[in-house]
């Protein structure tokens, strides 16, 4: 954690410390559905690309998937800084999208591109005193499907 945080700009490292269990890479496994957490240090389409392969290579069979984000907002009046957790109550899709094959991974992929993390971010927070400072990790949602046929996978 200390090694991590010692990369994150100043301001920023008690919020790291605070709400590292949220932030730091893990995994929680349920019976139908894991959750996945990874921190993000600079906000680029390659880190999501990272973490799906990460969650496919963990996935046996197709799966269906949705994610959010985690990041710092900052009131305008107060310099006060508050950390928005990400949840399956702020999601990126109004459904999780089917990954059955690689075809799926890159239509995600172009999905969570088109939907602009700082957009997504400035909408899901509790009003405009605040300001988002960054984006600090992201939350994947993933739904096993047991009776699939499991063909032409990746």
């Amino acid at each position: 954690m200390d090694e991590f945080i010692s990369t994150v700009p100043a301001a920023y490292q008690e919020i790291y410390r605070r709400h590292w269990n949220t932030i730091k890479t893990s995994v929680k496994r349920g019976i139908i559905k894991d959750v996945y957490h990874f921190p993000i240090t600079n906000y680029g389409l390659h880190q999501p690309m990272n973490y799906l392969n990460t969650i496919r290579a963990a996935t046996n069979g197709p799966f269906k998937i949705n994610a959010s984000f985690g990041f710092i907002l900052k009131h305008r009046a107060t310099e006060e800084l508050r950390f928005f957790h990400p949840s399956n109550n702020t999601l990126l899709f109004k459904r999780p999208m089917l990954i059955a094959n690689s075809a799926d991974v890159t239509s995600l992929l172009d999905r969570i591109e088109r939907e602009d993390a700082l957009e997504y971010a400035r909408q899901q927070r509790p009003s405009t005193s605040w300001s988002v400072e960054r984006i600090i990790c992201m939350r994947f949602d993933v739904y096993r499907l047991t009776n699939f046929a499991n063909t032409n996978m990746f």
